[in-house]
């Protein structure tokens, strides 16, 4: 048995979407028919199915249908999360409590992935923090201690069983766990091709400020002593025949401003770099921080990308993290960019979006969903090293349970890491044998 008929007395955009993301592609069910008509449902034989109303029909599984997913727009009602099967369950306030029992579980479980996967917090007013994003601190997730769990994901499986009690032969070809490893250059090189004055300047800086080990290091590498610290391409290339990984890279080729220090887009032997790297894996446009309002600007940047490469750019990732709903989103879905990796946190690991899963992003100012693919990421070196300050030592500790959680929910884990994190240099002295350690845990028994 391959098909799920779903029956609910009105098919909003909000039911659609997330039972498609539910049934589909989470529990990877084949044919998912969503239906109004009580006739057609009750009539049909040899199919699985799930009651979505507060009507009874015998022998058919019922889960509680909360208002929330016929509503439109953004209000600012917030749920309260309690736990429910060891796992956190919303229940929204103007959620009515009288006959629960009839119900497969106590709440709507759709209705709470769909608050959290939709991001609807975010669209809500928030403080942000200095760059003007949304803080992990302030997420449900956060403060219901969730972060670390991709929620839909697990609530999913709850379904699955419930699904399974009944259909004992509906079929669910779900993937399992994967890994994709990411990396953002930001900066190519520490001290070479930035051209005759920025190098100098730093380097005049460095012996105002006696930073000793930066000027031997600028030295070294003009000598051609040694390699340019940030070189750290070929040793990711065996990293990832190693471990026979697929990575995307996230090239930063804005203008020179304050947070955007990279080579300039003109410079020949960074033009050659970007094209060897094409040639081999899956590249994207990394948008820079000075584009961050500027829709131009991101055209701009992705249109030098497509001239380097030769092809069309369809990737990418918020230098920053710098995400606000729904305009970043709604940027990229004009410049007819297709894939995401922005959605998650810089200063905590976890599920930003609680899932573990790519899915479609749905736009709450206009209630649709669009064709831009999200991947969600759960890990970034930058959040352990600038904003936990976690020795590296410790690193493999506070990623396992990020790792173990999205492997049990047979999810899609993805990494963030920098060429400029593994310069075995400053800050990021032993970082190596971090990643390392952390590949060595993601890859093993996918």
């Amino acid at each position: 048995m391959n098909k799920l008929f779903v029956y609910t007395p009105v098919v909003t955009a909000r039911i659609s979407y997330i039972f498609e993301l539910i049934f589909n592609q989470i529990l990877c069910i084949d044919n998912l028919v969503i239906t109004s008509e009580l006739y057609e449902f009750v009539q049909a034989k040899g199919v699985a199915k799930i009651n979505y109303s507060n009507k009874i029909i015998s022998e058919t599984p019922i889960f509680y249908p909360h208002e929330f997913l016929t509503q439109t727009g953004i209000s600012s009602e917030k749920p309260r999360f309690k736990n429910h099967k060891n796992l956190s369950a919303a229940f929204f306030h103007s959620e009515k409590t009288n006959n629960k029992e009839k119900y497969e579980l106590p709440f709507d479980p759709f209705a709470l992935s769909f608050y959290l996967v939709s991001r609807y917090e975010e669209y809500q007013e928030f403080q942000a923090d200095q760059y003007g994003r949304f803080p992990a601190t302030s997420s449900v997730a956060y403060k219901n201690r969730f972060l670390q769990q991709p929620l839909i994901n697990l609530w999913a499986l709850e379904i699955k069983k419930i699904l399974s009690r009944t259909y004992p032969e509906l079929e669910f070809n779900m993937e399992g766990y994967k890994y994709t490893a990411t990396y953002d250059i930001d900066h190519a090189y520490a001290f070479l091709k930035k051209g005759i004055i920025r190098q100098a300047g730093a380097f005049w800086r460095n012996l105002l400020t006696r930073d000793s080990e930066t000027i031997k290091l600028q030295i070294k590498t003009w000598l051609r002593v040694q390699k340019d610290p940030y070189d750290c391409f070929e040793y990711l290339n065996q990293l990832n025949k190693k471990h026979n990984l697929t990575p995307n890279y996230f090239w930063l080729i804005g203008n020179y401003g304050p947070y955007d220090k990279n080579i300039r887009h003109s410079n020949k032997h960074f033009q050659t770099l970007i094209k060897n790297n094409a040639a081999e894996y899956p590249i994207g446009i990394h948008p820079s921080f000075g584009s961050k309002e500027h829709q131009d600007i991101v055209d701009k940047e992705i249109h030098r990308l497509e001239k380097i490469t030769g092809e069309r750019t369809i990737r990418s990732r918020q230098h920053f993290l710098l995400l606000q709903f729904p305009e970043t989103y709604q940027r990229l879905v004009n410049l007819s960019i297709k894939e995401d990796y922005s959605m998650g946190y810089a200063s905590l690991p976890g599920f930003r979006a609680s899932i573990a899963t790519a899915h479609y992003w749905y736009n709450l100012q206009e209630e649709k969903v669009t064709d831009l693919e999200i991947y969600p990421f759960q890990l970034m070196d930058v959040t352990f090293n600038s904003y936990l300050k976690t020795p590296p030592e410790e690193v493999i500790e506070k990623a396992r349970n990020i790792i173990n959680n999205t492997k049990n929910a047979g999810g899609h884990l993805i990494s963030i890491w920098h060429n400029s994190s593994l310069c075995e240099a400053w800050q990021w002295k032993g970082w190596r044998k971090v990643y390392e350690e952390i590949l060595q845990e993601v890859v093993s028994n996918k």
